[in-house]
């Protein structure tokens, strides 16, 4: 499928805004309605649009600390830990890794006694790495172009 400048500025809106109207697209991009409704079925339909969605503001939650924790899992005990990774409310992301570590997690917690017991129940998996996470830089990527 081929994203023209018209396609890129609608995904722009949408990544910014997935509840912008069909008519504010529209007026964004001088289309009619109709015309984005299309293109945007399109990008649905090529799998270029995965999904729509929210962000829960974690810190408002409660959930203050911002953690990123890699583990390097214990021989025989991947697909365990696969299967218990999913059932860890705290961990947000999880990604398998080259390198030294197997895994990278994302997750949020309270407070420091948080961590530390979230640290407790991935350790039965093996060898932790818990950083903090101070500041976001780049938190989303609004994508405007191909790089």
């Amino acid at each position: 499928m081929k994203i023209d400048s018209v396609n890129w500025k609608i995904l722009e809106i949408l990544q910014e805004n997935a509840r912008t109207s069909l008519k504010d697209l529209a007026k964004a991009v001088d289309l009619s309605s109709p015309t984005v409704a299309e293109r945007i079925q399109k990008m649905e339909e090529n799998d270029v649009i995965d999904s729509y969605g929210i962000r829960v503001n974690m810190h408002t939650l409660g959930y203050k600390l911002g953690v990123y924790i890699s583990i390097k899992i214990r021989f025989g005990q991947v697909q365990r830990f696969e299967e218990f990774i999913q059932t860890v409310p705290e961990i947000s992301e999880c990604h398998k890794l080259t390198g030294h570590d197997c895994m990278l997690m994302k997750g949020h917690v309270r407070d420091p006694k948080h961590l530390e017991d979230l640290n407790m129940r991935l350790s039965a998996y093996g060898e932790l790495t818990t950083s903090l996470i101070l500041n976001s830089i780049v938190d989303r990527k609004v994508y405007n172009t191909a790089f």
